[in-house]
């Protein structure tokens, strides 16, 4: 590793420590990640706001009980021919990156910035909105959307899906709490889905979540369990 990149890397550190103790404390507005768009991104999985874990380490689903990166390991495990059981493990940054790229897995969260005392999504305040129709019209490849977790769900609902039924005066019935919808418009189009959280806080069993996702990624993904 050269000089310039310890120092990039030490700097980080640095920044995501400060941004963990803001969030910890909830005495700063903290502000979410940049959108992570592989090449091939077919699929955006949006979160709320990261945890005082990931702004630590600086990128997404970072706490250790969050099962998140469990998912994609398993979903790795499947597209190399692997049991249905396996899990490929992902720890590093470039690993989980790396894995995302290869499934064609978009990451970003609903909330660009807020006040947040912990890691709660019950905690946050004051909240701003990301610009997730300009993230899709950016990345038209992008189809399908998923929301982890409720609190993501509805902001999603509230934040995006509204204004552009709105514009487009699209007949969709329940889409405030419908758990899938198709969105068509002359500008963009898109299949929601709206998944329960991955965070620790849900303390469904691995079994049941996984089954969630795999209803909806598998056929998107082109994985069949072997």
């Amino acid at each position: 590793m050269t000089k310039v990149s310890k120092q990039a890397e030490s700097r980080g550190k640095s920044l995501g420590a400060g941004a963990a103790a803001a969030a910890a404390a909830g005495t700063e507005r903290i502000v979410c990640f940049a959108p992570f768009v592989p090449p091939e991104a077919k699929v955006l999985i949006l979160g709320s706001m990261p945890s005082v874990k990931s702004l630590e380490q600086q990128f997404y689903y970072a706490h250790p009980r969050n099962r998140f990166f469990k998912l994609i390991g398993h979903y790795l495990a499947l597209k190399r021919g692997m049991p249905k059981d396996s899990v490929v493990p992902l720890v590093s940054i470039a690993e989980r990156q790396a894995a995302l790229a290869e499934l064609g897995i978009a990451l970003y969260d609903v909330i660009h910035s807020c006040v947040r005392a912990g890691s709660l999504d019950s905690a946050i305040k004051d909240y701003e909105y990301s610009d997730i129709l300009g993230l899709l019209a950016a990345h038209s490849q992008i189809k399908t959307v998923i929301t982890n977790g409720s609190f993501a769900a509805t902001h999603f609902r509230r934040s995006t899906l509204q204004p552009l039924i709105r514009q487009h005066e699209l007949k969709l019935n329940q889409w405030k709490t419908a758990s899938s919808l198709e969105l068509v418009t002359p500008s963009i189009s898109f299949n929601f889905f709206a998944l329960p959280s991955t965070s620790p806080a849900n303390t469904v069993a691995w079994e049941k979540l996984r089954a969630y996702y795999d209803c909806v990624l598998l056929p998107i993904l082109g994985l069949q369990e072997k």
